[in-house]
């Protein structure tokens, strides 16, 4: 696969989406050292560290998503904790919060940004690497592949570790829901967690229960009352 590398970006998102609307298959990677408007799931800030992240998105031409769009996301978190354990060999497990968050000790180590555009998956991953601490806002949730590791961190190889990616993706990508369940579950660190569930009027706010097998959210409100959704947000 061919990789582009750009010092700096607004967001590889950008670049990667221009390509699947040009048709443009030079390229199916590009990765950045520091993005100046990058985003996250549902619009959210994005804000990284210059040099200390992996900030790439790829392009996945014709992906299986008529029945399931929602399993690219599945999918390419799944391989982004692969490839991290691959890549940094001591590094403890990475879980998974529903629905594509990376988590490290508990706290978050990356995210992905799933868009689907003209037949085309562009992939968003935003992970965190070097840093070595994070601002006060961000002190207690967020963390680095450095900070998670009680011995020093190797030193990394950003494009080794999207040809692995892309490897993981290739294989994940084709699997059923039901195949690829059993593999989100033992990673799961949801249950617990508190989200908004935004496909209801009122978007209250429930603690998770579990991940369905069909990866819908099953929260329950103060009231007992239970529902599932696709469409949550974490608080």
């Amino acid at each position: 696969m061919n990789i582009l590398f750009v010092p700096e970006t607004p967001s590889t998102q950008i670049i990667a989406r221009e390509w699947a609307q040009t048709g443009n298959r030079e390229y199916a990677a590009v990765y950045t050292d520091h993005q100046t408007a990058g985003r996250g799931r549902l619009d959210s800030e994005w804000l990284d560290e210059p040099g200390a992240c992996l900030l790439t998105s790829l392009v996945m031409w014709d992906p299986p998503v008529e029945e399931n769009p929602g399993l690219l996301g599945v999918a390419a978190a799944l391989a982004c904790a692969r490839m991290l354990e691959t890549a940094i060999p001591m590094l403890p497990p990475v879980m998974l919060k529903y629905p594509n968050d990376l988590l490290l000790h508990g706290m978050k180590l990356g995210g992905v940004l799933v868009e689907v555009i003209q037949q085309s998956a562009i992939i968003g991953v935003g992970i965190n690497l070097t840093q070595e601490s994070f601002p006060d806002s961000l002190q207690e949730t967020a963390i680095s592949a450095h900070m998670g590791l009680d011995t020093p961190l190797p030193e990394l190889d950003r494009e080794f570790m999207i040809q692995l990616l892309w490897e993981n993706l290739q294989h994940l990508i084709v699997l059923s829901a039901d195949a690829l369940y059993p593999l989100w579950h033992e990673r799961d660190a949801t249950r617990g967690r508190r989200y908004i569930a935004l496909d209801l009027p009122e978007q209250p706010v429930g603690e998770a229960v579990r991940v369905e097998t069909n990866f819908q959210l099953r929260l329950r409100f103060p009231d007992s009352n239970e529902h599932l959704t696709y469409h949550a947000r974490g608080v």
